[in-house]
């Protein structure tokens, strides 16, 4: 080969080298590319979904998935008609000093074989006919304290349903932002899979151009491809997880598995936490629904030991009464009304114990209910104060997995511009391009993360989880 050959393949490999150099370059600085170009300070934030339904399905925010949780899942929707039934508990236990009024007839059609006339027995001559109509009413006064016992523990059993309604609608609302926010960092990653495959698909052509040329090894050709291998398979994971992770969100939204739906990235997260420890204990304590499910333990296991007293006691009733008869088969009947005021006083003397070991079990079911109190606000306070913690500890994972991601895009143009000069290996190329894959994967994975534990954070308070507040905007 004469010089004049060699310097025109030199100048040709050059322009190819600038050439996939620039695009590469190009594509790292590209928003949502998983890549970051050397003079970008900040790591980019992932691209917003796009605002028309995508084929399959529709295109939901945050708030949407929500509200379509709470309003299809049948966890919820299995809380509320315990709600319903229980609400309808208290207006049934509050009926026992209720008036109430009633129509009575009776009536009847037969023989009777003898009838006792004067000491002789005659045989009736045929069937007869016998009925009454009337009205009734009754008006309790006093059940010595049954009525105000029984509605005392059907609304301690309403506060209990209403707390455990909200515990898990508070429950599917983490679920759903966690399923989210899993669909949200699947796509990204998918995204840096996609940038990793076309780099490497890119590395290899140009090392192909080399080694045509004969100014690289064919040993380079092997390890490109080796490297495009790798990132296909990475790409497919990522695009399976995908499919799995919308499945997973499908489910909590109570919607078909196998349907598609495609989510809105929402407003960029804070980059710090905007609440102190204290606050967040605070908050949790004035609004968390197990709290509140436990203190309603408290007040059922109060109205039962006050339903045990007065069982064990004297039982007293005082009840008006009234009645008339417009109508009988006997004449002297027609027309009749009564009133009149009624008691009945019971005094037990003997139950073998019973009552008083139903008071004492009652007293014993009262100081559990209390224990119980006491324990789940501790749990709860520890639950709050780790929620704050993760939060903390992964809003600084996404700076140093940014920091870590800028890094190595940068060393991984180092590296492609050292192997275009000849002073390094294609091999130190290929272990840039993996460990920048590495670090945007890490630094998407920690975003979502973040993300996901400022909705635990919300939920942790016992507030609702708002895309207005997880993203930032508080």
């Amino acid at each position: 080969m004469n010089r004049a050959a060699f310097v025109a393949i030199v100048s040709a490999l050059a322009v190819i080298v600038e050439l996939a150099g620039s695009g590469a370059a190009a594509f790292a600085a590209a928003p949502g590319s998983g890549g970051v170009s050397a003079q970008a300070a900040p790591y980019p934030a992932p691209a917003p979904a796009p605002a028309s339904p995508a084929p399959g399905g529709p295109v939901l925010t945050l708030d949407q998935a929500i509200k379509t949780a709470l309003a299809d899942n049948p966890q919820v929707v299995a809380a509320q008609a315990a709600v319903t039934a229980a609400t309808q508990g208290v207006v049934v236990a509050r009926t026992g000093l209720a008036p109430t009024i009633s129509v009575q007839g009776t009536g009847g059609e037969g023989t009777t074989t003898t009838q006792n006339v004067n000491g002789v027995s005659t045989v009736l001559p045929a069937a007869q006919s016998s009925g009454s109509v009337g009205i009734v009413g009754s008006l309790p006064l006093y059940d010595g304290g049954k009525t105000q016992a029984a509605v005392a523990s059907a609304q301690a059993t309403l506060e209990n349903a209403q707390a455990a309604l909200k515990q898990t609608e508070q429950s599917i609302e983490l679920q759903t932002a966690t399923a989210f926010f899993s669909v949200l960092s699947a796509e990204q990653q998918t995204t840096v899979q996609q940038a990793a495959l076309k780099q490497a698909q890119d590395e290899l052509a140009l090392v192909q151009a080399q080694v045509a040329a004969g100014v690289a090894a064919q040993s380079a050709v092997i390890q490109a491809q080796s490297q495009v291998a790798q990132a296909q398979v990475n790409l497919l994971s990522a695009e399976s997880q995908i499919a799995t992770n919308k499945s997973t969100l499908q489910g909590v939204l109570g919607a078909d598995v196998t349907a598609d739906v495609a989510v809105q990235q929402p407003p960029a997260p804070p980059t710090q936490v905007s609440v102190t420890s204290t606050t967040v204990i605070q908050q949790a304590l004035a609004n968390r629904p197990e709290i509140a499910v436990a203190q309603a333990q408290v007040a059922s296991a109060q109205a039962g030991v006050q339903q045990a007293q007065v069982t064990a006691g004297p039982q007293i009733s005082v009840s008006l009464n009234a009645g008339y008869t417009p109508y009988s088969s006997n004449p002297f009947s027609n027309n009749s009304a009564s009133y009149g005021l009624a008691g009945t006083v019971s005094l037990p003397l003997y139950d073998a114990g019973k009552g008083k070991a139903e008071i004492q079990q009652a007293q014993a079911s009262l100081q559990q209910a209390q224990a119980q109190l006491s324990s789940t606000q501790l749990a709860v306070r520890q639950n709050a104060y780790q929620a704050y913690l993760t939060a903390v500890q992964d809003a600084a994972n996404v700076t140093a997995t940014q920091a870590a991601a800028q890094a190595a895009d940068q060393a991984l143009q180092v590296a492609e511009g050292q192997y275009r000069a000849g002073v390094t290996t294609f091999l130190q190329v290929t272990t840039a391009q993996t460990t920048a894959a590495q670090a945007d994967v890490a630094a998407v994975t920690a975003l979502y993360t973040y993300e996901s534990a400022l909705a635990a954070l919300q939920n942790a308070q016992g507030l609702p989880i708002l895309s207005s507040t997880v993203g930032g905007t508080s």
